[in-house]
């Protein structure tokens, strides 16, 4: 979740989730609230969904800052939480910082003495047992496979079922090159979805991210290896002059759950039959923010909440 709903209702966001079934939630740290206290926050306030940041890039904090509020948010949910990481800007050296980044977590988290090169080292002193899982947000081939070799999971994000079961063989390949167990990398990707009455609305809603995505270079490549690159050129061209209603009908549809919660549950089946273990509802709102996301996340719910 990462809108900027007031607390008292992304509290009950929250909390709703763990009843209708959800195993977690993640938070993305891209503008308005802070991941890590957000997190913490939520820990209080529910007992069993994982609690995860969704993503924090590597750059963002000193590693002795990520460490630490990272076992902060691992007590205070006793076990729950989930450190997902980014490379952030793409460019040389993206597969190597990362690496680094993830191989000093794990010996902060281990109890032992870390740092960055060059850098003063340090510890930290809480003795939680499990440690955190770390994830990777990928985008490239690359990155997937580096989840399999040094991660507990990797986040995908704008994927059709395709390139989800690629990424799948990917991190199977990367893990297998590090010895270790492909099915212990959970692949986990973000399916935005806006459930309304009326197509249109929901659609409207869904082709402003759509549009904007695309215009990203990087998830502008992604979409072109899916086979979606015309229409992600129109919809980058769409966005930049600012006419985000011809943004095409059919890249949201490919990308995205329009409108139908019955279609919307198909879409999750098949992310799973690709082999995501964990599709991660991406609630787009639409009319009023708070209950169009609600009722999104309530008509896709694992579990739907019996009345009484």
């Amino acid at each position: 979740m990462r809108e900027p709903f007031p607390w008292h209702d992304f509290v009950q966001v929250a909390q709703t989730a763990e009843e209708a079934g959800y195993r977690a939630l993640f938070v993305p740290e891209i503008a308005g609230r802070e991941a890590f206290s957000t997190l913490a926050g939520l820990a209080a306030h529910t007992e069993r969904l994982l609690l995860g940041t969704g993503v924090v890039p590597v750059h963002a904090r000193r590693l002795e800052t990520t460490a630490m509020a990272a076992t902060t948010v691992q007590e205070l949910s006793k076990g729950r939480f989930v450190l997902g990481v980014g490379a952030g800007p793409p460019g040389r050296g993206s597969l190597d910082r990362v690496r680094r980044h993830v191989a000093a977590l794990r010996v902060a988290f281990s109890g032992g003495t870390a740092g960055d090169p060059g850098a003063a080292h340090f510890r930290v002193d809480l003795d939680l047992g499990p440690p955190p899982p770390i994830w990777l947000a990928a985008l490239g081939d690359g990155m997937v496979a580096l989840a399999g070799e040094i991660a507990d999971g990797v986040l995908l994000n704008w994927c059709t079922p395709e390139r989800v079961g690629r990424a799948r063989r990917l991190v199977a390949e990367g893990a297998s090159r590090a010895g270790r167990d492909p099915e212990a990398v959970t692949v986990a990707v973000y399916v935005r979805a806006c459930i309304d009455p009326e197509e249109e609305v929901a659609m409207a809603a869904l082709k402003e991210p759509t549009g904007q995505y695309a215009s990203m270079a990087h998830y502008r490549r992604q979409m072109e290896e899916m086979g979606l690159g015309g229409l992600a050129a129109a919809a980058a061209r769409a966005h930049e002059e600012g006419r985000p209603d011809d943004v095409p009908d059919d890249l949201v549809r490919a990308l995205c759950v329009v409108a139908d919660g019955d279609a919307g549950h198909q879409r999750l089946s098949a992310m799973r039959g690709a082999g995501a273990q964990l599709p991660i509802v991406y609630p787009v709102p639409a009319r009023e923010p708070v209950s169009s996301a609600m009722g999104t996340m309530l008509a896709l719910a694992p579990s739907p909440i019996l009345q009484p």
